[in-house]
């Protein structure tokens, strides 16, 4: 259950920040800086983005976080996979939005999205006491909104199709980290079953026809037993770690 007290407003702050695109450069660098016409809104920016991209439950965590989203071979796609993962392990209320709201939709084969589709969502878990907040008519609408902006920002969406899913992207770049992010959080002993696997927005089965390509089993083993997929990766964190921050040089 989500209360007041775990849920934040950033889903709809980013939701509205145009220079979301820029949060990977000004994160790789060290450097922030805002065009805001008011100092209170740059304030709320930066604090959104701290919150979200910034807190992490170990420095390993941080360390491989900022490897990826600054290492210049990696597509922008796969950066904002690996921006999805931090928002997802940092968010309950984006994880619940996402992994419960969102991907069901997309399992089920429409092409679209709604914001109607998401305040239903909200509705439901409000009235059954699993999201316990206050909300106003006026809140659940804006943060119906915002999510599917952040969706978009975050490249599940098609910026050209209004609401329009966009096509999955599983990028050799963007699988490999996926592992090592799992195996920071100890989540290898079943992929399927870890809460992250719903953001790879693929079925069991094309998972396992895109583990089988060879540039993934250069980095990592793997076994498959009934409805287990136990990973291993063959370099240590910190080795990983290294070899994406040497490609920022």
């Amino acid at each position: 259950m989500l209360n007041q007290s775990t849920v934040k407003s950033n889903i709809n702050i980013l939701g509205g920040f145009e220079d979301f695109y820029k949060i990977p450069d000004w994160l790789s660098s060290g450097s922030v800086s805002f065009n805001e016409r008011t100092e209170a809104s740059s304030q709320r920016y930066l604090r959104a983005v701290r919150e979200t991209f910034n807190q992490f439950q170990s420095d390993q965590i941080k360390q491989l976080f900022l490897a990826g989203i600054g290492a210049k071979d990696f597509s922008e796609e796969a950066k904002k996979r690996i921006m999805a993962l931090q928002f997802t392990a940092v968010d309950p209320l984006f994880n619940l939005l996402f992994t419960s709201c969102f991907v069901p939709i997309v399992q089920s084969g429409r092409t679209a999205i709604t914001k109607n589709d998401v305040i239903a969502f909200v509705d439901d878990k409000i009235g059954t006491g699993a999201l316990a907040v206050d909300w106003t008519r006026e809140t659940i609408d804006t943060v119906s909104r915002k999510f599917l902006s952040v969706l978009r920002k975050l490249g599940f969406l098609d910026a050209k199709v209004k609401k329009g899913l966009a096509d999955v992207y599983t990028g050799a770049d963007f699988l490999i980290f996926f592992h090592y992010w799992l195996q920071a959080f100890d989540e290898t002993s079943n992929v399927l079953a870890s809460r992250f696997f719903r953001l790879l927005m693929v079925s069991k089965e094309k998972y396992l026809f895109l583990l089988k390509q060879e540039v993934i089993r250069s980095k990592i083993d793997w076994s498959y037993s009934g409805d287990k997929v136990q990973v291993s990766t063959k370099l240590t964190l910190d080795e990983y770690i290294n070899e994406l921050s040497n490609r920022l040089r």
